[in-house]
C-alpha cells in the first residue's frame, strides 16, 4: 500500500525539523481563533501539521482567554492534564518529565501571567503573549534547540500596525483583524491589559488583504475583527464606515460582518454604511452589558440606556431587516434589585434577537475586582436565570416571525438530529437554520442555499431547501 505521509525534514538555521504534529486548543473570542490561524500558518513552515488527537502531538499549544472565568478554569484544568504527556518515554533528569513533547501557552492569560505559569507548571516549556503571535516560529525553534522555561510577553511598541491575514482551514469564511487593543478601560474588563492600546491597519492594506483572500483563497464571507472595532481608523483619519464601503467594491465578496462593537464609538457614517451596503450582514452585535444607568456608570461604559436605545433605533431605521444581539453581565458588584429590574426592562424595550449573558466574575487587575461587593453567588445566579428566561420568552416570539419566509444561508456542516441527517448554516442575520437534504447523498458543504423556514422556537429554526446555488453565487 502506498504511503503518502511526509517524511522530508526541513532545515531551519542549525536545526533539522522532521515532520511533526501540533495539537492546539483555542479558548474565547474570534480574535483568539484568528491568532490560532496565524500560529498554524507559521508552524507549517517548520514542518508541523495539525492533529485533532492530543496523544499524537509533538507540540501542544493552548491559546488562552482571560475574559471569562469559565474559559480560565478550563485552561488550567487542561494544562494540568498535559503532565501525563511527559511521564512516559525519554525523561528529563531535571524535571522528571518526557523531553520530546513541547507544551506552550499563549493568549491573554499568558500575556499577564506567563512567568507565573512557567514557574508553577513543570510541564510547560514556554509562554507567549498576544503581541508576539507572529514570532511563534522563533519560540518553537528556541524550544527545540534546548532552551527551557521561557516567557515572551513583550509589546509591539511601533505606531504602525501591518499584517497579512493567514488562513489554513479551507472554508469560504475568514476572520480579518483590522484593529488591535482597546483604550476604553471598562472597570470589569481585562482586555486593555492583555491586548494593549488601540492600533489600526491602514484601510488600503485591509482592502488589498480581503481582495487577495477572495481571489486566491476562495473566501466569500469576511468577519472584520477588533476588540473595539468601531474605533477602527481613528489614528489614521479613517473609519469603519469608510472601510465597509470600500470592501463593498470587492468582486466575489458576498457577505461582510464585524465584531466587537462599543456603543460609544458608533458613528453616523457607520449607520449610513448599514443603510447603503449590500454586502454588510443584517446583524449587529452591540454589547450593552446592563440596563441600569448607575451600573453603566460604575462599569465606565460612557453611554446611557437612552443613548443605546436611540442608537439601535437608528440602525433599525437604516436597515429594517437588521437584527441586534448583545452581551449582558448579571450581578455587577453591588447591583441592586432595582438595577437588575432595569436590565429586564431593557430586554423588553430593545427586543434583542439573542444575547450572551454571564454572571459577573472579577478579573484580577481591574477596578471592579477592587470594589467591595455585597452580592452572593446565589443572587448572581438567580438574576442570570431571570435574564435568560426573559430573553427566551422574547426570542421565541421574534423567531415565530421567521416562519414562511425564505433566507439565503451559507451551509457550514452536517449532523444528525434524532437520527435524521440535517445540514446547518447561517443566515445574513446570523441565525442558525437546519434543513434536510433533498437526497441522502447530497453534499451542501459551503453551498449557498435558499431555505424556507417551516418552524421556529427560541433556540431552533427548521426549514426546507428551496434552491441550491452551489459554492458560488
Amino acid at each position: 500500500m502506498e504511503n503518502n505521509e511526509n517524511t522530508t525534514s526541513v532545515k531551519v538555521g542549525e536545526l533539522e525539523f522532521p515532520p511533526r504534529k501540533v495539537w492546539m486548543k483555542t479558548y474565547g473570542c474570534q480574535m483568539n481563533y484568528h491568532d490560532s490561524e496565524r500560529i498554524m500558518s507559521h508552524l507549517s513552515g517548520l514542518n508541523f501539521t495539525k492533529t485533532e488527537e492530543q496523544s499524537e502531538a509533538d507540540l501542544v499549544i493552548f491559546n488562552t482567554c482571560a475574559v471569562r472565568d469559565l474559559a480560565n478554569q478550563k485552561f488550567y484544568s487542561h494544562l494540568g492534564e498535559t503532565k501525563k504527556l511527559k511521564t512516559n518515554a525519554d525523561v528529563d533528569p531535571e524535571t522528571g518529565l518526557k523531553k520530546n513533547v513541547i507544551v506552550a501557552a499563549g493568549g491573554c492569560i499568558a500575556q499577564t501571567e506567563g512567568k507565573d505559569l512557567i514557574s508553577k507548571y513543570k510541564q510547560l516549556d514556554f509562554a507567549f503573549g498576544t503581541d508576539v503571535v507572529d514570532n511563534i516560529g522563533e519560540m518553537v525553534y528556541r524550544a527545540y534547540a534546548g532552551e527551557k522555561k521561557f516567557a515572551v510577553t513583550s509589546w509591539d511598541r511601533s505606531d504602525n500596525y501591518s499584517i497579512e491575514t493567514k488562513i489554513t482551514h479551507g472554508s469560504p469564511m475568514a476572520f480579518v483583524n483590522i484593529i488591535k487593543g482597546c483604550d476604553k478601560f471598562c472597570s470589569y474588563c481585562i482586555v486593555p491589559f492583555t491586548r494593549g492600546r488601540e492600533k489600526s491597519r491602514r484601510l488600503d492594506e485591509v482592502v488589498k488583504d480581503v481582495r487577495r483572500l477572495v481571489e486566491h483563497s476562495g473566501v466569500q464571507e469576511v468577519m472584520l475583527l477588533g476588540q473595539n472595532v468601531n474605533s477602527y481608523g481613528k489614528d489614521n483619519g479613517e473609519s469603519l464606515g469608510q472601510l465597509i464601503m470600500e470592501l463593498e467594491k470587492v468582486e466575489g465578496l458576498e457577505r461582510l460582518r464585524y465584531t466587537t462593537s462599543h456603543p460609544y464609538d458608533v458613528t453616523d457614517d457607520l449607520v449610513d454604511a448599514h443603510a447603503n451596503s449590500k454586502k454588510l450582514a443584517n446583524h449587529l452585535h452591540l454589547p450593552v452589558q446592563s440596563g441600569s444607568n448607575t451600573v453603566l456608570q460604575r462599569m465606565l461604559r460612557e453611554y446611557t440606556v437612552e443613548h443605546y436605545l436611540t442608537l439601535i433605533a437608528k440602525m433599525r431605521k437604516a436597515n429594517p431587516e437588521m437584527i441586534i444581539s448583545t452581551d449582558i453581565i448579571a450581578g455587577f458588584p453591588n447591583e441592586t434589585e432595582e438595577e437588575h429590574q432595569a436590565t429586564l426592562k431593557l430586554l423588553e424595550d430593545a427586543q434583542f434577537d439573542f444575547i450572551y449573558s454571564y454572571s459577573f466574575s472579577a478579573r484580577k487587575g481591574t477596578k471592579a475586582a477592587r470594589m467591595n461587593d455585597v452580592l452572593t453567588d446565589d443572587i448572581r445566579g438567580r438574576r442570570l436565570r431571570e435574564i435568560q428566561a426573559k430573553q427566551l420568552e422574547i426570542q421565541g416570539k421574534i423567531r415565530q416571525g421567521m416562519v414562511g419566509k425564505t433566507y439565503r444561508v451559507l451551509v457550514e456542516e452536517k449532523g444528525l438530529s434524532k437520527g435524521v441527517t440535517k445540514w446547518t448554516g447561517r443566515t445574513s442575520c446570523y441565525r442558525l437554520v437546519h434543513f434536510e437534504p433533498e437526497t441522502p447523498e447530497q453534499d451542501y458543504q459551503w453551498h449557498w442555499v435558499d431555505v424556507e423556514i417551516t418552524s421556529a422556537t427560541a433556540l431552533s429554526t427548521q426549514g426546507k431547501i428551496i434552491k441550491d446555488h452551489g459554492k458560488k453565487l
